[in-house]
């Protein structure tokens, strides 16, 4: 704790709000939401596979809240005199998000950036005004399953460099709700020749053609690394990255597929059909209400 506050001292903390500007992007970064528990994470690993694309942890520098580069600096790694002077010389969030992009890449040795953080997707009409030239990745699962990982997560949390089990256990309602407004707030965007949905089940029942689908609409040659995520090197990849999905660092495996049909009881099943039952519909997950 003594580090962070030293970084926080040295590099400073600006609220989103004093970092106006009309700063617009000509960079095609990859940014990747979506409900949380949806396969983000999973997709995260895979993209930052492949030789040509860095995706580290989440950052949230698409998100609303403020800027915080001592956080930044601690997550990546990076180096902080170089983080320090791109947060100064940046006279926008938007132109602060292209020179951090920079740093990424170089200190990976890639040449295109991505970010991952759920609720990007809270923030899409931020994304497309600073940032026309981006593509969006949206993860959408199964909101069924969803809530089954929702309502246990986080599952650990790191205490002196160790896994402490936190056991977790949310409300339905909050979980159903989170699943709705994430797609309710992607909806608008779907039919965007910039957005593109990678479903959970496919991306883990047919890992080849999806991932395939996927870099084609960013504009990327295929590489068999990205369906070796679990063996590559990263700059952005250890033990402390992953502490609430290890399973992200496993190979792909489908045994998370339809969870919900044994862990949802009645009662469960009644409230996600009050909040989320007819986007369920909606999105092909359910034939109608008699699930």
């Amino acid at each position: 704790m003594k580090m962070r506050s030293l970084l926080r001292s040295l590099l400073g903390r600006r609220g989103a709000d004093e970092l106006g500007g009309t700063h617009v992007s000509t960079r095609r970064h990859i940014v990747l939401g979506g409900c949380g528990r949806s396969g983000t994470t999973l997709a995260r690993v895979i993209l930052d596979s492949h030789p040509g694309i860095c995706c580290g942890p989440e950052s949230g520098v698409f998100l609303s809240e403020p800027l915080d580069p001592a956080r930044l600096q601690e997550k990546f790694k990076l180096d902080p005199a170089r983080l320090r002077a791109a947060y100064d010389a940046s006279r926008s969030r938007a132109e602060f998000i292209d020179r951090f992009a920079d740093l990424c890449c170089e200190a990976s040795g890639k040449a295109r950036w991505a970010e991952k953080t759920p609720r990007n997707v809270l923030h899409l009409q931020f994304l497309f005004d600073r940032f026309p030239a981006a593509r969006f990745v949206h993860l959408l699962r199964d909101g069924r399953d969803v809530v089954c990982s929702l309502r246990t997560h986080p599952r650990h949390k790191v205490v002196d460099g160790k896994l402490v089990p936190l056991h977790t256990w949310r409300p339905m309602e909050e979980c159903a709700t989170r699943w709705r407004d994430s797609l309710l707030a992607v909806k608008p965007w779907l039919s965007d020749p910039r957005v593109h949905t990678v479903r959970y089940e496919e991306l883990v029942g047919d890992p080849r053609a999806t991932i395939a689908t996927l870099l084609a609409f960013l504009g990327e040659p295929w590489d068999e690394r990205v369906l070796a995520h679990d063996a590559a090197e990263s700059k952005f990849r250890d033990a402390t990255t992953f502490p609430q999905n290890p399973e992200a660092l496993r190979p792909i495996e489908q045994k998370a597929l339809r969870r919900w049909e044994r862990d949802l009881s009645a009662d469960d099943r009644a409230v996600f059909k009050r909040i989320a039952g007819d986007l369920l519909i909606e999105q092909g997950y359910a034939a109608d209400s008699s699930w």
